[in-house]
């Protein structure tokens, strides 16, 4: 008897397991055949567009990304510089200094001393190093585009403007030497390409 009974939790046990595996199966072709369903939709949608919308999608993409970085950099460097005046401790705390290709000692451990040279002439968020950094992005993710340049050039104007908003309305003077610095080499490198900027202030 107890044999039987045996047997019959086997047997059911076996019609579970595959009545399981039978739904795992119709899921994973469900799942298949809806992501088919959304590569198809998506390939539609960009088709639809055509090469100039693509091209704009392109563009306002690489405007949006010489914002971020625009935008981390003046913000940790104004951060790094207020934190010489004792404030700015909730802001920093919040950047990636490793995102921004800070790999020292963060700012927030730091004495007077190291923050006046992570800040002075040859430190990391010193003008001339932060204004490179910021311009040779946006060159170097435009290639010899005038048109894509063009939006890395708006896009760290806005970048500056998010920042000052950030700020209170204005950045220290720092960080506005750094941006005119930046926006004077990205728009040397338009006017190489052939192309116009139309307003190099900030």
């Amino acid at each position: 008897m107890q044999v039987n009974t045996y047997a019959n939790v086997a047997s059911i046990t076996h019609a579970v397991s595959n009545k399981k595996a039978n739904v795992e199966s119709s899921t994973q072709t469900m799942n298949l055949q809806s992501a088919n369903l959304k590569d198809e939709e998506t390939l539609n949608k960009l088709n639809s567009l055509g090469g100039k919308g693509l091209s704009q999608l392109y563009f306002m993409e690489f405007a949006q990304q010489s914002m971020n970085a625009i935008f981390g950099n003046t913000n940790a460097q104004a951060g790094v510089s207020n934190l010489l005046g004792g404030t700015a401790e909730s802001i920093l705390s919040k950047i990636d200094f490793a995102g921004l290709g800070y790999m020292g000692k963060s700012p927030l451990a730091m004495n007077q001393d190291e923050l006046k040279e992570l800040v002075g002439e040859n430190g990391f968020f010193g003008v001339a190093n932060t204004a490179n950094r910021i311009a040779d992005f946006v060159i170097q993710g435009a290639g010899d585009d005038p048109q894509k340049l063009q939006k890395g050039f708006e896009g760290m104007k806005k970048g500056f403007e998010e920042a000052q908003n950030l700020w209170g309305g204005k950045l220290p003077q720092i960080s506005q030497d750094t941006i005119n610095q930046a926006l004077e080499k990205v728009s040397k490198r338009i006017d190489e390409l052939g192309g116009q900027t139309l307003n190099l202030e900030a």
